[in-house]
């Protein structure tokens, strides 16, 4: 992907003219300087960004320099941010004016990117895929119906046989079979060989904890984001995936409110984990720890259009 510092200027009448600004920032860091702000304001939900932002910014990796890293600004406040990876296939979202998506999709289709899917606000995505369409011809379908659930307080435990732990060299095969498991069983736009990549890294990072009750039962990893320094005070829960033939013990349940408790224990003051809305267990247990839904977000794939029938 052609990386540069540059700037398009959208003049758009609302009574009055104002100047919309697309900047795209040469790297994580730049980026999470100019948008700190705006995605502090919506935390839980723009956690989807400032997560992989802050691994970018401080634990880069080869693979990040594809990233696409854009913000846009009106009288010069950033009003909407975007981040592109070919590596995950996917356009991340906030909320913003209609006017900043045209502008980012504009920007990505005349890079040359092609994304496979989206993932924001609805009418974030929908005032993207507008502009988008014009460009490609694609348009959008909706995979997911994505809800942010929001933890600011350490959870009392939950009760379950069995206990949290790190998990043993001799698991590892088996969580990265697991992980592929979960990601055909929910459907999700992933290929496996990019699975078992990121499990391996999460293992190797200590990022990943299991539930024991004679044996592995679940499985929960975390990813931490903040600042542009330091260590992240805020972390993301997922993936979560029980097996089918040990659900409805508990163990998902106990695990995430264990694995919540140690986050908090380190200094974590905030944590996020977002579910499918077609998913009424995993939205129930969340709850009951004591996570709060607090917005929702849509998950469209970007699909060539089907011809006029005719």
């Amino acid at each position: 992907m052609a990386k540069c510092q540059r700037s398009i200027l959208l003049n758009i009448l609302q009574g009055a003219r104002t100047a919309v600004q697309l900047t795209v920032h040469d790297d994580a860091k730049s980026f999470l300087v100019a948008t700190g702000a705006l995605l502090r304001a919506a935390e839980a939900e723009n956690s989807i960004i400032a997560t992989p932002a802050w691994r970018m910014a401080t634990a880069p990796r080869d693979d990040d320099g594809d990233a696409y890293f854009a913000s846009v600004a009106d009288g010069g406040t950033v009003v909407a941010a975007a981040l592109y990876s070919r590596s995950s296939g996917g356009v991340l979202l906030t909320a913003g004016p209609e006017a900043a998506f045209g502008l980012i999709a504009a920007d990505i289709a005349q890079r040359g990117c092609q994304p496979g899917h989206l993932v924001g606000a609805k009418a974030s995505c929908e005032a993207f895929t507008r502009n988008w369409g014009e460009h490609t011809g694609e348009t959008h379908v909706l995979r997911f119906h994505l809800r942010h659930f929001e933890l600011t307080a350490s959870p009392p435990s939950v009760t379950a046989r069995g206990s949290m732990r790190l998990p043993h060299p001799t698991e590892h095969g088996l969580i990265a079979d697991w992980q592929i498991a979960f990601v055909e069983e929910v459907d999700m736009p992933n290929d496996h060989t990019r699975m078992r990549s990121m499990i391996a890294r999460r293992l190797d990072e200590g990022l990943i904890r299991v539930w024991d009750d004679g044996g592995m039962v679940a499985y929960a990893g975390y990813s931490e984001a903040g600042g542009t320094e330091g260590a992240g005070d805020t972390a993301r829960i997922a993936p979560v995936y029980t097996p089918p033939h040990w659900r409805s013990r508990g163990y998902a349940s106990a695990l995430v409110a264990a694995l919540s408790r140690e986050l908090f224990d380190e200094g974590k003051r905030a944590l996020f984990i977002t579910t499918d809305v077609a998913n009424p267990t995993s939205n129930s247990i969340y709850q009951k720890i004591g996570y709060r839904a607090v917005a929702d977000h849509f998950h469209f794939d970007l699909v060539s259009r089907l011809p006029d029938a005719t």
